[in-house]
C-alpha cells in the first residue's frame, strides 16, 4: 500500500468514498442529515479544499485505486482530522494505521504537536481502535448541528504535551459592529470543545462611537497572561491606523484600501475579505457582519461548525439568518 499526499485528480474517487463513509457511520439518522454532510464534500469543494494552504489531505493507493483517505485542517501545531475513511475489504489490513502513521511522522516534521478528533460518539469500534493507537479521549460533546453526540478523541506526538501552545485572536472595530457578541459567541464555542478559555473586552471611553477591542485566548493548559502582544489571528473591521501585530490577518476590504492597509498594520500574512459588503448584498443589513466573521474564524482556527450546535448560542432575535451569515463566513453548503 502507497500512502501520499491527495491531488486534484484524486478528488472524484475521494468524492465516492465520502459518501461511503457518510452513508456507514450516519447510517441511523435522518437522509436529510447525509444529504447536508455530502453537500460540503462535493469533488468541486474537495478540490478547492486540496488547495487550501491549512487542510492536509492524504490517500491510500492498493491495486491501482484509491481505498482510503484522511483530510484534516492545520491551525497553530495542532492538525484536527475531519474525516479517515478505508473501504471494507480492506479493513484489517493496516490501511488506517498506516495512513495515521504517515500523518504523524509528516506532522512531527512540521514541529506539530497535537492531533485531535472529533468522532461519532456512538462508534464504539472506532474508538477502541484509536485507543490502542494512543489517542484519549477528551471532551463529549452531547449536542452537535444535527443533534447527536460527538466525541473528543485527542494525541499529544512528540514533546506536545510540554509543548502545548496558547491560541491568540485580536478582534478590532467600532461600537455597533458587534464584536462583544461576536467575541462571546466564538469564546463559548471554545470553552465547550474543552479548551481553557480567556477573554478580556476593552472600550474607548466614546461608548457608541468609539472603537472595542477583544482579546480572546485559548489553550490546553491553564492561561497565565489574559493580554495579547502578538496575535495569531487579527480579525480588523475598524478604519483606524493602530498599529498591532499579528502573524494572519483577516481585515474587511469596504474600510481600507491597499496603501492605507500597509501602513495600519504590519502582519506576515493579509486576507482582505468583504463582510460589510457581504452582509448588505447577501443579508440586507451591516448587522450580520460579526456573524460571518464568526464563520470565518472557526473555518481559520479548524473548528468545524457541524460539531457544535451553534444556534443555542446565538441571540434569539433573528437566530436563523445569524446562523445562515455564520454558514456562509464557514462555506458551508446546505444544498448539493
Amino acid at each position: 500500500m502507497l500512502v501520499r499526499q491527495a491531488n486534484p485528480q484524486d478528488c472524484q474517487a475521494i468524492n465516492r468514498l465520502m459518501g461511503l463513509l457518510i452513508d456507514e457511520i450516519y447510517a441511523r439518522e435522518s437522509d436529510e442529515v447525509r444529504r447536508v454532510l455530502k453537500a460540503n464534500f462535493t469533488e468541486d469543494a474537495l478540490r478547492e479544499l486540496c488547495q487550501d494552504e491549512h487542510a492536509l489531505l492524504y490517500v491510500v493507493e492498493a491495486e491501482g485505486s484509491i481505498i482510503a483517505f484522511l483530510y484534516g485542517w492545520m491551525f497553530q501545531f495542532v492538525f484536527t482530522i475531519y474525516w479517515i475513511y478505508c473501504l471494507k475489504e480492506f479493513r484489517g489490513k493496516g490501511a488506517v494505521r498506516i495512513l495515521l502513521g504517515h500523518a504523524e511522522q509528516e506532522l512531527l516534521r512540521k514541529g506539530f504537536s497535537k492531533i485531535e478528533m472529533y468522532a461519532y460518539a456512538e462508534h464504539n469500534k472506532f474508538l477502541d481502535f484509536s485507543a490502542k493507537l494512543g489517542f484519549k479521549k477528551g471532551v463529549l460533546i452531547k449536542k452537535s448541528m444535527f443533534g447527536f453526540k460527538i466525541q473528543n478523541i485527542f494525541k499529544f506526538i512528540g514533546d506536545g504535551e510540554r509543548l502545548a501552545r496558547e491560541k491568540k485572536i485580536k478582534i478590532v472595530g467600532e461600537a455597533g459592529q458587534g464584536v462583544k457578541l461576536l467575541s462571546l459567541t466564538l469564546a463559548s464555542i471554545l470553552a465547550q470543545l474543552g479548551n481553557e478559555v480567556s477573554l478580556n473586552l476593552d472600550y474607548d471611553a466614546a461608548v457608541r462611537s468609539g472603537t472595542i477591542s477583544a482579546d480572546l485566548i485559548y489553550s490546553d493548559l491553564k492561561i497565565e497572561n489574559p493580554i495579547i502582544d502578538e496575535a495569531d489571528v487579527l480579525i480588523k473591521f475598524t478604519k483606524t491606523r493602530e498599529w498591532f501585530p499579528a502573524k494572519a490577518l483577516v481585515i474587511d476590504e469596504s474600510l481600507c484600501d491597499t496603501e492605507s492597509l500597509e501602513c495600519s498594520i504590519k502582519s506576515s500574512e493579509g486576507t482582505l475579505y468583504g463582510f460589510e459588503n457581504v452582509a448588505l448584498s447577501k443579508f440586507g443589513s451591516k448587522i450580520y457582519i460579526n456573524m460571518i466573521a464568526l464563520g470565518r474564524i472557526l473555518r481559520y482556527i479548524g473548528i468545524n461548525i457541524l460539531l457544535l450546535n451553534i444556534k443555542d448560542l446565538l441571540p434569539s432575535k433573528s437566530v436563523e439568518k445569524n446562523l445562515e451569515a455564520v454558514k456562509y463566513g464557514f462555506n458551508y453548503r446546505d444544498d448539493i
